[in-house]
């Protein structure tokens, strides 16, 4: 049964802003290079820039990594690589998506703030306030600033964006619990384009990782508790086995209630998730945390004959595996 064991602040807020599972693997022992012991930062640019991440966080001893392969028309990726000990690094991944060689000076002063943040961060002893085990001391994984893609009809666009931030705490010496914490955005050009829907499927995929828990649980509506600004959202939650996925459904953005109301045209939302996960060791295999997503959303674009359609950007399809310190390392 899934474990009530998650942010208590965290309630899964859909927010609206004002503005416009896993493949269980066999760590194996890898040879290293030797790597400076301050924090190091690396930019990619160009249509290649997948590629060369890829290639150059290949056989680094990091704590969280990404599958580049499945994201569209990335043109700029930047790593932050902050040490955690024992030769091991914490990341942080910068991503835009259709960057123009004009704009990558702006990107890079970004990702420098991006990158000074991540340096800050508390890494260890996280307090998350929980029901069950309030005392549990969490460590910072590294985070995912912005995968986003678009949908664009006669000039305006509609945007689907996703970030997350990773952490995990080390139970005994064969479990480990692992806590996810994302950020699902729709957000649109001008008021001609207004968010539909919004969905985020998290899948383990294999069975020796289980899904202890997820925020928000359950059917919710209600209005925007940030901004009071009086539009309305609704949110479900579904699974038919909850230690293996769980599907997250918001919709209903409007200014009120009733189902006759226009869509909230113009305006952005975006939802707060928090997923957890456990995985088991044996005494020979590394068994680490992955966690798959599939975003998806649907935005309604006016036409020049007063009619209102509905356009989807492509998903995005990504999976972030967690390795603590001393999995990096297993063999």
């Amino acid at each position: 049964m899934k474990r009530k064991f998650l942010l208590a602040v965290l309630l899964g807020l859909l927010v609206m802003g004002a503005t416009t599972g896993s493949v269980p693997e066999e760590v194996q022992k890898p040879i290293h290079p030797i790597l400076p012991s301050q924090p190091l930062t690396k930019a990619f640019t160009g249509p290649n820039a997948q590629i060369q991440a890829r290639a150059f966080l290949k056989g680094l001893p990091v704590t969280l990594t990404l599958n580049f392969d499945t994201m569209n028309n990335i043109t700029f990726i930047g790593i932050a690589l902050r040490p955690a000990g024992n030769g091991t690094y914490i990341p942080a991944y910068y991503i835009v998506q259709g960057a123009k060689p004009w704009e990558y000076s702006l990107i890079q002063r970004k990702f420098t703030e991006f990158a000074e943040g991540h340096f800050r961060a508390q890494v260890s002893d996280i307090k998350i306030a929980s029901s069950i085990e309030p005392n549990v001391n969490w460590n910072y994984a590294g985070s995912i600033d912005y995968i986003t893609h678009t949908v664009s009809y006669l000039g305006q666009s509609g945007y689907l964006e996703f970030k997350g931030f990773y952490y995990y705490c080390v139970i005994d010496q064969n479990t480990i619990e692992y806590y996810a914490q994302t950020k699902l955005r729709g957000d649109v050009s001008s008021s001609a384009v207004a968010v539909k829907d919004l969905d985020l499927h998290v899948s383990r995929g294999h069975t020796h990782e289980i899904i202890d828990d997820f925020l928000p649980d359950g059917h919710v509506g209600s209005y925007s508790v940030n901004t009071n600004d009086g539009y309305y959202f609704r949110i479900d939650t579904h699974t038919a086995d909850p230690n293996s996925y769980v599907d997250f459904h918001a919709y209903d953005f409007k200014k009120k209630s009733w189902w006759r109301d226009p869509p909230a045209w113009g305006r952005s939302f975006y939802m707060k998730t928090a997923t957890t996960m456990k995985t088991t060791s044996t005494a020979t295999t590394t068994y680490f945390g992955v966690f798959k997503y599939r975003v998806s959303g649907e935005f309604y674009f006016k036409t020049p004959d007063y009619t209102v359609i509905t356009k989807s950007p492509k998903d995005i399809d990504v999976s972030v595996s967690v390795y603590p310190p001393h999995t990096v390392f297993h063999g």
